[in-house]
């Protein structure tokens, strides 16, 4: 097993629980550098590259992968944080090995998708790639997907990373993601999970989370206004603000009867 996944650490090691985050599909951990500085003001946070993307090589196990990059990291556990494919595979991750994770952010993230729309998701985007090329794939992304701020902010190096990636392997990647059936796995969490939907994300709209949280014992669903597919990128401190909340209420000391202070839902 020679695999190892790309990650970049930032952050102190300040005694609280370290952080996870996942990208979304096609892009790397370079999508999260608007968030980093809300997000790791005082923690570490690991923003890994998953499997056939960025600076990560191919896996048969992208689960038993990201579990490696814990134990290299010297992470126990973590707060798992991930858009688009990589809240799917936060939620994965949370199912597999409940003890390494202490929470999951999941934004713009699906439980499955019918067998239809999933074949024909697959031929339209692997069509599209093909007929445009990487590069001008890129451009209509970022166009389509980013808002404006973002689109100017951080759409040049979303556009860099995207038309960089071999066609095969972003077909490839794209075929893994548009099969995910999380809703086997879904009772199988008890980490605390946090839903984030952008208000105008039209690829995963509320009702996607809503079909995530019924499989959940205890989900909280939030919208972000200002927001799209990629939240982060969007409206990055809304995000962070909502997702520090969120881990807030679950670090907060013990009441007096040893019960955990958690915010309602």
């Amino acid at each position: 097993m020679t695999t190892r996944l790309f990650a970049e650490v930032t952050g102190p090691d300040s005694g609280l629980p370290p952080v996870l985050l996942l990208h979304s599909l096609g892009l790397d951990h370079t999508m999260w550098r608007s968030c980093l500085p809300f997000l790791a003001a005082d923690r570490r946070v690991i923003a890994a590259d998953l499997p056939d993307h960025g600076g990560s090589p191919s896996a048969e196990d992208g689960g038993a992968e990201l579990i490696r990059l814990l134990d290299d990291a010297g992470a126990a556990d973590a707060h798992v944080v991930g858009v688009s494919l990589g809240g799917n595979e936060a939620l994965a991750l949370a199912a597999r090995a409940p003890d390494r994770v202490r929470s999951v952010t999941a934004a713009g993230s699906f439980a499955s998708l019918d067998e239809p729309e999933r074949a024909a998701k697959l031929v339209a985007t692997a069509r599209r790639a093909s007929t445009l090329g990487m590069s001008r794939f890129a451009d209509a992304y970022v166009t389509e997907t980013l808002a404006p701020r973002a689109r100017r902010s951080d759409g040049p190096r979303l556009r860099e990373v995207l038309a960089g990636t071999p066609l095969e392997a972003y077909t490839a990647a794209a075929r893994r993601c548009f099969a995910t059936d999380l809703r086997p796995l879904l009772p199988r969490i008890g980490c605390p999970v946090l839903l984030l939907v952008g208000r105008h994300d039209t690829r995963t709209p509320r009702s996607c989370a809503e079909r995530i949280a019924a499989g959940l014992a205890n989900p909280q669903i939030e919208e972000i206004p200002a927001a799209g597919h990629l939240a982060n990128l969007d409206a990055p401190q809304i995000f962070a603000v909502s997702v520090r909340t969120f881990w807030s209420a679950l670090e907060r000391p013990a009441a007096p009867d040893g019960r955990a202070h958690h915010r309602s839902g």
